[in-house]
């Protein structure tokens, strides 16, 4: 290592320096469940790699090697990596070319690349690895005819996150870019708990856990019925996994004869390439209009066709997917609370200022009752529509009260 800096440190000061040479990745991680939709729909094949490397060179027909690395061919312009003298960091510019607006397809689907990390490598042609000259005739070794390949000589890396996108047309894309200290909603703690709200990813592994079928969109709107016909569960026994992955030629076409899906049909889309719990949770939909070509119709993207699977983050959510028709869970009776106590009975009706009778037991419990030493009755709540055959709550994993919701616990058993 110390030898690799002597070497780069002497080319840094050399009075006719070697080529530099600029290399960027893009790391989209968190978004390769919708990358994987664009080779679904459009053939856009990014490959397994969730970071995708390129440079505004080219090395023949040949992408350029570097550190084990190979870094594609792509027209980009950056600028704006210089510091301002009043201390205030750089904002650089990153134009990527859009050829038939292929970059665009896969923008608009990945929320603007926003918070995607950029990484610029940079290093002398003479460090370059051998890969890059290998068969071309250039010597018998096929080794770098520049100087030898040293992948520990470089400029320390710069490092930004994608802000937001500034332009688009049909020749390029432009996105500003921000250091990690002005990244956009990043906050410290990185969690945070926040009462009577889950902060679990839903359906994910660790925290939630959920197994089950659909149960309703983030609106509230149901989703164990279409057009007031029920979502047949028995079809999906074992739940989550009994629930097929979308298919771009339906649920039973081929290549050659493609198809569709009906409604009420389940499909879920799982990303791949991912071994971090939180990126590889599976994203369930429900299919509320029936169609002959599933391409058409890609669940990411046609609203109209599919209705997604989503929490709420809310107690009464969480409840309706994990807890049993018959569960002994129970909340508190105000309105009994204060049938029960003569003096508030009579308060209530001298001072109830306009308040329901469970409206005014509850806020005289949290003041008073508790600390005077009164009783609360408890009772079942009432839950329309209860989908309990639909969340298969005996599969979920004993975990976490109400599937992970933090701060909670049991309400007393009767």
């Amino acid at each position: 290592m110390a030898r690799s800096q002597s070497n780069f440190n002497k080319q840094l000061i050399s009075l006719a320096p070697d080529a530099v040479i600029d290399m960027y990745s893009i790391d989209f991680s968190h978004l390769q469940a919708n990358f994987d939709m664009l080779k679904d729909l459009h053939g856009i094949n990014l490959g397994a790699d969730t970071i995708y490397r390129f440079c505004p060179m080219v090395n023949s027909a040949n992408p350029i090697y570097w550190q084990g690395k190979a870094y594609q061919p792509l027209p980009v312009k950056m600028e704006g990596f210089e510091h301002q003298s009043d201390g205030r960091l750089p904002r650089p510019k990153m134009s990527i070319a859009n050829p038939e607006g292929i970059f665009s397809k896969i923008v608009r689907s990945n929320f603007d690349f926003a918070n995607c990390k950029i990484t610029r490598k940079r290093t002398f042609a003479k460090f370059l690895d051998d890969a890059n000259f290998q068969n071309r005739g250039l010597n018998e070794q096929g080794e770098n005819p520049f100087g030898k390949a040293d992948p520990d000589s470089h400029f320390p890396d710069d490092v930004f996150f994608i802000n937001k996108k500034t332009s688009e047309d049909k020749n390029a894309l432009t996105f500003e870019l921000v250091s990690a200290l002005e990244l956009k909603d990043s906050g410290v703690p990185a969690r945070i708990i926040m009462p009577n709200f889950c902060g679990w990813s839903y359906r994910c592994s660790v925290g939630c856990g959920y197994k089950g079928l659909a149960i309703e969109t983030v609106d509230g709107a149901d989703l164990t019925q279409v057009n007031g016909s029920t979502v047949d569960p028995t079809l999906y026994p074992n739940g989550l996994s009994d629930i097929p992955e979308w298919k771009r030629n339906g649920s039973i076409g081929t290549e050659l004869l493609p198809g569709g899906y009906s409604v009420k049909d389940l499909v879920k889309i799982t990303p791949r390439n991912s071994t971090n719990p939180y990126k590889s949770t599976p994203i369930v939909f429900v299919c509320l209009k029936g169609h002959e070509l599933a391409s058409r119709h890609h669940p990411f993207l046609d609203t109209e066709y599919w209705g997604k699977d989503e929490c709420s983050k809310t107690l009464d959510s969480c409840k309706k997917r994990f807890k049993g028709s018959s569960d002994p869970l129970l909340v508190e009776d105000f309105e009994g609370y204060v049938n029960n106590h003569s003096d508030l009975l009579s308060n209530f009706s001298s001072h109830g200022g306009g308040r329901t009778k469970a409206k005014f037991g509850e806020d005289h419990w949290l003041a008073y009752g508790n600390n005077e030493g009164r009783t609360m009755n408890y009772k079942k709540p009432i839950i329309e529509n209860f989908p309990s055959d639909h969340n298969k709550h005996d599969l979920t994993f004993e975990g976490l009260r109400f599937g992970g919701f933090p701060g909670t616990e049991r309400y007393p058993a009767e």
